[in-house]
């Protein structure tokens, strides 16, 4: 289930904004936390702490959005077993909410056709990684940033 509520309950504390990325080749997975954790962990508009986890393969990251629901997901496309295309469909299902950016090293309409039609909130080429990435991934966070801190259980909007 995916929540609203930036708050961890009882305390009221601020929680941190989390985003998945799945992403089989480790260089890139590297460098776009990096690029994540640069542009946006100073963006005063999230105003809450960043952090960012990394899986290798889709199933696994369907299994931790199952059990508890990122922020954001950044998908490549091409991985090994299942790929991000089919992943980003499941997500659907499983977490409606979640955004997810397709990451494709393929910029071409037929991809960007194929992750609209599978539910993708984005798509970045990763050719453009370093001018598209932040952006759109801030415009897809502030969305749950301005919901006030309160006590209200996880789940329940303020």
């Amino acid at each position: 289930m995916t929540t609203c509520n930036p708050c961890d309950p009882p305390t009221g504390r601020q929680r941190q904004i989390r985003i998945l990325i799945v992403e089989d080749h480790a260089p890139t997975s590297k460098a776009v936390t990096e690029l994540l954790l640069g542009t946006l962990g100073r963006e005063p508009a999230l105003n809450r702490p960043l952090t960012v986890a990394t899986v290798r393969d889709a199933e696994t990251a369907l299994e931790r959005i199952a059990s508890d629901p990122p922020d954001m997901v950044l998908m490549d496309i091409s991985l090994s077993g299942m790929n991000g295309i089919e992943a980003t469909r499941r997500i659907r299902h499983i977490a409606p909410a979640v955004p997810v950016i397709i990451h494709s090293r393929s910029d071409t309409e037929v991809y960007r056709a194929r992750a609209a039609a599978a539910g993708a909130s984005g798509f970045v080429s990763k050719q453009r990684t370093a001018e598209e990435l932040g952006p759109m991934a801030l415009s897809l966070l502030a969305r749950t940033a301005d919901h006030a801190c309160d006590t209200q259980p996880r789940g329940r909007c303020s």
